[in-house]
This record gives C-alpha cells, sequence and structure tokens, in this order.
C-alpha cells in the first residue's frame, strides 16, 4: 500500500541533514506521482507543538504508513 496524502508515516532511515532519526514521525502532504517516475512524497515532521521541523520529499522506500484517515 502507497501513502497518500494526509497519511502518517514513520521513517524508515535516518535524515542527519534533518536531524531525523530512524522511526521519526510524519505527515504526508503531497503526493507527486509522474507515470515516468516512481512516486515521491513530501512528508512535514513537526514537534509537539506543531513547529515544522523538516519539510522533505521521500520515496516509497524511505518512509511506511502508521496512520491512515477513514475514507
Amino acid at each position: 500500500m502507497r501513502p497518500q496524502e494526509y497519511d502518517g508515516v514513520r521513517l524508515l532511515r535516518p535524515l542527519p541533514q534533518y536531524d531525523l532519526p530512524v522511526g521519526a514521525q510524519g505527515t504526508v502532504v503531497m503526493v507527486y506521482r509522474d507515470p515516468s517516475l516512481p512516486p515521491t512524497y513530501e512528508v512535514e515532521f513537526a514537534d509537539d507543538d506543531g513547529v515544522t521541523l523538516a519539510l522533505v520529499t521521500l520515496k516509497d522506500d524511505d518512509v511506511e504508513i502508521t496512520w491512515r484517515a477513514d475514507t
């Protein structure tokens, strides 16, 4: 199952350039689909107060879905 907009995801690899460890929780805010390329996802990582820590473009192999809104 591929992430969709507003899915909760967790990182499967560290992103030291953003100070994000494996397991960091984020929210998919945009899905980029191009028929000639694998999908990529814009994921927002925020602190407990909702302040954005990083907005990162990631691939399928970088994240795993942890939560999906009822549709």
